[in-house]
């Protein structure tokens, strides 16, 4: 299925393309606050956000992978990304997202997820979704509480690279649980 327009009350869920290249760049894969706890490293120029977004572009029609850009309705600003993730672990859907610096602690990645839960559910039919954090980030489990996960276990996972290794909290969500917001 290809990666549908997703809405909520202040962003659109798009299909990221190499023309945000440079918003994305600027906004958020460039920080590293925001790539702090991520599998991803900071992105060094522009050139490793639009190698990032050629991938985006070549699953956009993939059952396994579904990627949105989160664009602001009041300006149209890019503002972060996230999606949904087959992870043959746990054999169900795996929900991650990244905002940028500017635009945390506002819930617009709640809200995000939300629309991203509710198309997981409603249209994918899916039971069951999963979702994790480093232990170290918080904010990212309040997001995942805000919007119904809940704690099941420790966990760990590393970075792309294998650089970087993170102590984990590990949540589950089940499609009677979920209440859109």
């Amino acid at each position: 299925m290809i990666t549908p327009i997703l809405e909520t009350e202040r962003l659109i869920l798009r299909l990221l393309t190499v023309a945000d290249a440079d918003e994305a760049f600027k906004n958020w894969t460039s920080d590293p606050d925001v790539a702090k706890f991520m599998r991803w490293n900071t992105h060094e120029n522009v050139d490793v956000t639009r190698e990032w977004l050629t991938l985006i572009e070549q699953n956009t029609a993939s059952d396994t992978s579904y990627d949105w850009g989160f664009v602001r309705k009041s300006d149209n600003k890019l503002i972060g990304s996230g999606g949904l993730y087959y992870n043959e672990r746990h054999k169900g859907f795996e929900i991650g997202y990244n905002i940028m610096k500017d635009c945390w602690h506002q819930g617009y990645t709640s809200e995000a997820a939300a629309a991203m839960v509710a198309f997981a559910f409603q249209t994918l039919k899916e039971t069951t979704l999963y979702a994790c954090h480093a232990k170290e980030n918080p904010n990212s489990g309040k997001v995942m509480e805000k919007v119904g996960f809940h704690y099941v276990q420790d966990g760990h996972y590393d970075s792309f690279d294998n650089q970087r290794h993170y102590e984990t909290r590990e949540y589950v969500l089940e499609a009677g649980e979920f209440i859109r917001r």
